[in-house]
């Protein structure tokens, strides 16, 4: 059976903004409410002696921690120096333990980046696009924007102790962006490595389209679209020190490559989330749909990881190549999108195709026939063609699980 090559740790449960979309604070999980507001220092050892004994038991020595909230830069500093101060005992044992930080940055302290720095931690931050776009979304409790006091935060972080961890931004598309100024506002930040994601809001619960009306949709996916402009604006700008991780992906797997992360292929799904109690979770896709959707019954204080092999849900996700929806075998795009980017798959029964599987089909093949259009040749098996890409589903909405 695959095994989980990664996990993100909740380390708290409480934010210091307040973003509109947010899946942990403003959806329907409310399960922050139920844990302790931060992960004790004593828990996030024990996991990481379970992380440990996994290991152990698969003969393997590879695994990453990504902190994650909430906010992880709130996680009290002596808690994190013991965390980490134990993952170096762990390498120094062989293991080869790597752990990485998403944070909003809205918070800089000097101390914490100084000692991300000592113990080798990678740190993306999250950001909205251009002022004007970031601030409609990412906001304080007040209401207030974000976006100026996290670039000054990002100034502090390039010109302190912790510059060397700091390995770029995260972007949540926004369709209401001009691309062109997607791109220029890219190309123009202080670090040149962006990762573009595709939105958690929609399911089977929440489709993109109005009224049921997907065939409309079909017909003008407006993220497909969006990317597939973005895409260009990225292509005609020419720039090889602007990195965005989505499009590079997908131009390598076009070329051949086995690498890949959750938003493309989708072969498997080999991570999960150990909440501030210490619970394990399934990802955090699940969380926007139904509170406690994530919630498992296992946790580490009384289980192995290695229970969740016996989660149906979990062996799913860890072999997720075996479930291709039955609509996706026609598809020109199936390889590279794998039944479409997951949260658009949750809400119905059996984890069907997503209800962005317009969008990715319409942006996969765009990418493909434009590298076409280049005379870039293709990996055999990997061109796209123009068509193939699955008809709507009647009615738009799907049943909902039981």
């Amino acid at each position: 059976m695959n095994a989980f090559e990664l996990c993100i740790v909740k380390v708290t449960a409480f934010c210091n903004i307040d973003c509109s979309y947010c899946y942990m604070f403003n959806a329907a999980d409310h399960t922050h409410e139920r844990v302790p507001r931060t992960m004790s220092e004593a828990m996030a050892l024990r996991l990481l002696d379970r992380i440990r004994d996994y290991l152990d038991a698969g003969g393997r020595r590879r695994f990453h921690l990504t902190l994650h909230g909430g906010e992880p830069s709130l996680w009290p500093l002596p808690a994190m120096r013991g965390f980490l101060e134990r993952v170096r005992a762990l390498n120094a044992e062989g293991y080869h333990l790597t752990v990485s930080m998403q944070t909003n940055a809205f918070r800089y302290d000097e101390r914490l980046f100084a000692l991300l720095a000592e113990h080798g931690v990678s740190v993306g931050v999250s950001i909205d696009g251009p002022r004007e776009f970031n601030d409609r979304r990412r906001v304080t409790h007040r209401g207030a924007g974000s976006y100026d006091r996290v670039m000054g935060n990002v100034e502090r972080i390039l010109g302190g102790p912790g510059a060397g961890v700091f390995q770029g931004f995260l972007a949540v598309a926004d369709p209401t962006i001009a691309p062109a100024a997607f791109v220029d506002w890219a190309a123009a930040l202080p670090v040149t490595r962006l990762d573009l994601l595709w939105p958690m809001d929609f399911s089977h619960l929440n489709p993109p389209w109005d009224d049921g009306d997907e065939a409309a949709y079909r017909a003008a996916p407006r993220f497909g679209h969006w990317f597939a402009a973005v895409f260009d604006a990225w292509m005609a700008k020419d720039d090889p020190d602007l990195h965005i991780r989505h499009f590079y992906d997908c131009i390598a797997h076009y070329l051949g490559s086995t690498r890949h992360i959750e938003s493309i292929v989708n072969d498997g799904v080999p991570m999960f989330v150990v909440n501030t109690d210490g619970a394990y979770e399934y990802h955090d896709y699940l969380r926007p749909h139904a509170d406690g959707a994530c919630r498992t019954g296992a946790n580490a204080t009384d289980h192995p990881i290695s229970v969740l092999h016996d989660d149906p849900l979990f062996r799913r996700l860890l072999a997720l190549a075996e479930h291709l929806p039955a609509d996706c075998a026609g598809c020109d795009v199936r390889a590279v999108c794998g039944g479409g980017f997951l949260p658009g798959r949750t809400g119905a029964p059996g984890m069907p195709r997503s209800v962005l599987c317009h969008d990715q089909g319409h942006f996969f093949a765009h990418v493909s026939r434009t590298l076409a259009r280049l005379g870039v040749p293709p990996a055999e098996g990997r061109a796209a063609g123009t068509g193939g890409i699955p008809r709507p589903l009647l009615g738009g909405r799907v049943a909902v699980a039981a």
